[in-house]
């Protein structure tokens, strides 16, 4: 269930609304139905390092301890 942030053009308030299915949300404040959706910032990835993802034939892949050719070489 996606939550959005609104402002109502009624009393202006701004807030964030759980919204399910096709519901129509109200203002908290004052209960008017008259909302404008927000575009929301995008949130920032955290503990993600830039580094490139790790090859899949590492040390201990599957094809090498099985002594069998390598399908990503």
């Amino acid at each position: 269930m996606p939550l959005f942030g609104y402002v109502c053009e009624k009393c202006h308030t701004e807030s964030e609304i759980l919204v399910r299915g096709s519901e129509t949300p109200t203002c908290p404040s004052c209960g008017s139905a008259k909302l404008t959706k927000q575009l929301s910032a995008f949130a920032p990835m955290t503990g993600a390092s830039s580094s490139p993802a790790p090859s899949p034939c590492g040390a201990s892949s599957c094809c090498q301890m099985a002594g069998g050719g390598c399908p990503y070489n």
